[in-house]
């Protein structure tokens, strides 16, 4: 079995409790990083990039704090502050009190306190909540004397936060505080998750990766300027594939095949974001290099998927590299701010023009609107306005697009009709989930690096 090496990052106490209930995971060999305050994670990140597969944060705060330093590569999880753990705070609080007093939280999600008073009958009680942007940094001195200046101006009873630092600060001050602790559940669920996309990502990074690159030559030019050129780029692309660790075959004159594994490719490419080695091929010589990727459990699964997604590239972009992985989901054009994905099959899917109405899908998604002219979508798509109108007509039969005006650029030209997308409606279309994005409730707005929330 392979083992996945996690990094579990928090304080001591958050630690021991992860660590002995990691211990229950044959699959995970954990290491321990331990801060005093949750603004050292960032550091204790940075410090120890050693062979890793999984870092698991105690709490939200010291994964946002380190976001920046975690490696791309390397998975991560944080454990969350769920309802289960909202209920269980107030209980150890009603125990102590035999009533519920005003208290002061931090960071947890505004709706799930809103729903558990609302629930427990307790909504006419009032409490404090402070909460954090993303980008904000949280101070754990500031934030305790935060707390502390409200139960000396008598605006709250007890403070219940779910930074350990805090918690101890404020417990050397002897005032009523109770730490937000994790559930076993809660812990055991979130290592549960991280065990199956440490899997899934071992098993991606093993797939095979061929790499077909195809130098485009003009016809008229084949002399022994072409024959010399020719020889440089293929000894440029052979340099390239050492990067790769790769094997090498000549398949057609002008093309030249390099195998890989995923993970070397990813790696090298900085998560396929960086073809600056195409991009430079394609500024130096006259000829034109085209490239094709493709994923697979299998050489010739892979070889296959690599020569359909060269195709795309030569029909779509010049000098461009489109990719198509093991679930027949093709990428491109790589390396550029117009990089689209979408399925190029799906089962039982018997819609005209299925293909293009997935590439629309995934443009639209790109772009985050849903108001687009015929003008617009030619130019993203790379396809003719007349084209552009025929798909838009068709979305407007199936009522999934509809003409809400018209916009027009100068008094001379002739105005543009503008249509409105159902997203969802074209999601279902093309079998895509078509979700929108879940920004976490405590990412909001600041004081003192965070918002404070007052329920009266």
């Amino acid at each position: 079995m392979v083992k996945l090496n996690v990094f579990i990052i928090g304080p001591r106490p958050l630690v021991n409790k992860i660590s002995k209930i990691a211990c229950e995971f044959n699959e995970l060999r954990t290491k321990s990083l331990i801060y005093e305050k949750a603004e050292e994670s960032a550091i204790l990140v940075r410090e120890h990039q050693e062979l890793k597969d999984i870092y698991i944060f105690a709490g939200p705060t010291p994964f946002f704090i380190s976001k920046g330093e975690i490696p791309l590569d390397v998975i991560s999880y944080f454990i969350p502050f769920e309802g289960s753990d909202i209920y269980r705070i107030l209980l150890e609080i009603y125990e102590k009190y035999l009533r519920y007093p005003i208290i002061s939280f931090d960071i947890v999600e505004p709706y799930y306190i809103e729903e558990i008073y609302e629930e427990m009958g307790i909504s006419r009680i009032p409490y404090r909540l402070i909460t954090f942007k993303e980008e904000e940094t949280v101070d754990s001195d500031l934030l305790a004397g935060y707390h502390f200046n409200l139960l000396k101006e008598g605006k709250v009873h007890v403070v219940a936060t779910t930074l350990n630092s805090v918690y101890e600060r404020l417990m050397a001050l002897h005032v009523p505080v109770f730490l937000i602790k994790h559930t076993n559940a809660n812990i055991r669920e979130t290592l549960r998750k991280a065990v199956l996309s440490g899997q899934r990502q071992k098993k991606e990074e093993a797939q095979i990766t061929v790499l077909q690159f195809k130098m485009i030559f003009n016809e008229r030019e084949r002399d022994e300027q072409f024959l010399k050129e020719r020889h440089l780029i293929k000894q440029r692309i052979l340099e390239y594939g050492n990067l790769l660790f790769s094997g090498t075959n000549f398949s057609e004159e002008d093309i030249i095949t390099l195998y890989t594994t995923r993970g070397v490719f990813e790696k090298v490419t900085n998560r396929r974001k960086d073809f600056s080695f195409l991009n430079d091929l394609n500024k130096l010589f006259t000829a034109t290099v085209n490239l094709g990727i493709g994923y697979a459990d299998t050489a010739e699964s892979a070889a296959y998927n690599a020569r359909n997604a060269l195709e795309f590239s030569i029909r779509e972009k010049k000098g461009s590299s489109f990719l198509i992985d093991a679930e027949k989901r093709i990428y491109g054009p790589l390396g550029t701010v117009e990089t689209m994905n979408y399925p190029l099959q799906k089962s039982d899917d018997n819609n005209q023009n299925s293909l293009t109405l997935r590439k629309f899908y995934a443009w639209l998604s790109m772009i985050q609107k849903k108001d687009v002219t015929t003008r617009e979508l030619s130019i993203g798509m790379n396809t003719s306005e007349r084209h552009a109108a025929r798909i838009l007509k068709g979305l407007c039969e199936k009522k999934i697009a509809r003409i809400i005006g018209k916009e027009t650029m100068n008094q001379k030209g002739r105005p543009r009709i503008v249509y409105e997308i159902d997203y969802a409606e074209l999601a279902k279309l093309v079998n895509e989930k078509g979700e929108q994005r879940y920004v976490p409730d405590f990412l909001v707005t600041s004081h003192i690096g965070g918002k404070s929330m007052e329920k009266k």
